[in-house]
């Protein structure tokens, strides 16, 4: 039977009333030595402003007895409305969004590929198909994409490059005019071996709100310091670019991550904005 580590407040059916901390134990290091739990995955993201200590927002995954999603919801504190919610359901080896969007898993739970739309706030966008491949130790290496109308004829790639357990690169080509979309590099605290993080996969910005409640493969082993994405304008032209800076980690006794601090620009495809991330856990 699950338990839920970390609870913050009740949830009222129309508006979402935000508690400025979940969870933080910046002013009682005694609290430093809880142990979370031996199989904890995250639940819920909190975003907190630095400044005025007000929240922003969150996001928050039920997870049911059986350890299965059943809910996810992105609330924006700030306007105190419903910025996202999926009420997505398991048959076989396939979890159901709605009638247009799917992902498939393979034996190991892990997702193997993606039935989506190109707008998901259009149900009548072209959908396509993904096809996430990983390597021997488990890692997503790369993801292929091809719309449903024709199938067998991939417009878009990305590839992953990781070291040391870590992923260090991502590109991602539109395969048509062989253009770099977008490319992303990833530093790391050596010294920081969190259990169960975040993933962070730089090019999902569209399905962003499940990246953190499925399974894509191994995580990264260390603890992101420094994420930096670049988008480009055809011809490889350098359009823009959004880093982000991790910091101020603090850490159950058995390395589940309670919050870090992450300045800069927002990383829609973790999802997450530039504020104190405090982190809640669902275990077995």
């Amino acid at each position: 039977m699950k338990k839920i580590i970390i609870v913050c407040f009740s949830l009222l059916a129309v508006s979402l009333v935000a508690c400025e901390k979940e969870y933080s134990i910046e002013n009682n290091p005694e609290d430093n030595a809880q142990i979370v739990g031996v199989d904890c995955r995250i639940s819920k993201v909190i975003y907190t402003d630095t400044a005025s200590h007000k929240g922003l927002g969150s996001l928050t995954a039920l997870i049911d007895s059986q350890d299965i999603v059943t809910r996810i919801t992105a609330y924006d504190s700030v306007s105190n409305t419903i910025e996202f919610r999926a009420d997505p359901f398991i048959t076989n080896d396939t979890i159901h969004i709605n009638a247009n969007e799917y992902f498939i898993m393979d034996v190991n739970n892990r997702i193997t590929r993606l039935h989506g739309l190109s707008d998901p706030t259009d149900p009548l966008s072209a959908q396509f198909d993904a096809a996430y491949f990983y390597n021997a130790t488990g890692y997503l290496t790369s993801k292929i994409y091809s719309y449903t109308a024709a199938p067998g004829i991939p417009f878009y790639r990305v590839t992953y490059t990781y070291s040391n357990n870590n992923l260090t690169q991502m590109a991602a080509t539109d395969l048509g005019s062989g253009n770099l979309v977008s490319n992303a590099s990833m530093e790391y605290y050596p010294e920081i071996v969190p259990r169960r993080y975040i993933y962070i996969f730089p090019d999902e910005i569209k399905y962003s709100f499940y990246n953190q409640f499925y399974n894509f493969g191994e995580k990264s082993h260390n603890a992101i310091k420094k994420l930096t994405v670049r988008n480009f304008n055809p011809g490889n032209v350098p359009r823009d670019s959004a880093v982000s800076n991790f910091s101020n980690y603090i850490m159950s006794r058995d390395t589940y991550v309670f919050s870090v601090q992450m300045s800069g620009n927002p990383q829609p495809s973790i999802p997450a904005l530039a504020s104190k991330l405090d982190f809640s856990y669902s275990c077995k």
